[in-house]
């Protein structure tokens, strides 16, 4: 019988004057370290209540919703709903990390949300469902879908974001052997389930046996076991920390790649087919094919991605046109 299974999401209302001068007070512009403090990043699509449409269509079977903020919440929405859990960040994350305008702690502390099943799924606000899912889209036998696919990293343009990923690879070496988890997962390595995962994983299988080169990030929900983020914060409290301690996303951060990395690197998920399910779209190049797939619910899961190159407020009409097609009624979490 399948387990309980809840959905996380957090979300954040950059239009709120409170919440921006509050994030004003602690900025400082002098500081190289800090990243990702743009309008860019926190402005509002207005697509949030599509989110709930979907899951409540596609996905009724979900146990509970954690929606998390730092305590403001849209208009719209009905806190008395059924399933809903509204979730401030002093909730759950240690006051010493507090006030945080990051994504890292907030998500490195998730296994703290009061009432969180032991199999949840994470979803970045611009991460929706596309078309019916199962719960076995999310876990198998008690395990994360998941899948295990080799990528070299590559740095073509000088972004600050890059030492992110650098460190979360550096995590990966440091608690794992290439060469050994190869020969002790190869099944999960070489899976027939993706024949792109398997060919590639064979190819790169000739290169650098000892260390790995880099592990495919998949921008799309992510499957967790809370024990990971337990057993992670075990062995790195000291690393974790230092991140959480980081008011804004910065150079020496580690992200919740790192309970990805150990899931799959210690065998705990059932492989899936992740490229066929879902799929990332980048807005500024992708605006009409977002609505389209949209329409023809081309892919299970798919990420809306911002980008600073693109008519904002015309995207943002074009791809909330064609969520209201598919998506017009009003779910429960709605007033």
């Amino acid at each position: 019988m399948q387990k309980s299974i809840d959905f996380v999401i957090a979300w954040v209302d950059g239009n709120d004057k409170e919440w921006q001068k509050e994030k004003n007070r602690y900025l400082h512009p002098d500081d190289d370290s800090q990243f990702d403090a743009s309008t860019v990043r926190y402005r509002d699509w207005d697509n949030l209540k599509y989110w709930f449409r979907a899951v409540e269509k596609y996905a009724p079977w979900v146990h509970r919703i954690h929606f998390i903020t730092c305590g403001h919440k849209p208009e719209w929405l009905d806190t008395d709903a059924p399933k809903l859990h509204l979730v401030k960040h002093s909730d759950y994350i240690p006051e010493k990390y507090l006030p945080t305008f990051s994504s890292h702690p907030i998500e490195l502390n998730l296994h703290r949300i009061p009432g969180l099943s032991e199999q949840f799924v994470y979803f970045n606000d611009d991460f929706f469902l596309n078309a019916p899912v199962k719960p076995e889209d999310f876990f198998v036998h008690g395990l994360p879908c998941d899948s295990l696919e080799e990528k070299p990293m590559t740095f073509p343009t000088h972004l600050l974001t890059n030492s992110v990923f650098v460190n979360d690879l550096i995590f990966a070496n440091e608690h794992f052997q290439r060469k050994k988890c190869r020969k002790e997962l190869w099944r999960k390595w070489y899976s027939l389930k993706d024949p792109h995962v398997l060919i590639k994983n064979l190819i790169l299988s000739c290169f650098n046996d000892e260390t790995f080169l880099g592990l495919n990030i998949h921008h799309l929900p992510q499957a967790y076991l809370k024990r990971t983020l337990q057993e992670v914060w075990e062995i790195e409290p000291e690393l974790l920390a230092e991140t959480c301690t980081h008011r804004f996303r910065d150079e020496r951060d580690v992200s919740q790649c790192v309970f990805k990395f150990w899931q799959l690197l210690n065998g705990n998920f059932y492989n899936y087919n992740k490229r066929k399910a879902g799929r990332s779209l980048l807005v500024s190049e992708k605006t009409a094919e977002i609505c389209q797939v949209i329409q023809n619910h081309q892919y299970k899961f798919i990420c809306i991605n911002d980008s600073d190159q693109v008519d904002f407020e015309k995207a943002k009409q074009l791809i909330n046109g064609a969520f209201e097609s598919v998506l017009p009624e009003k779910s429960v979490y709605e007033k």
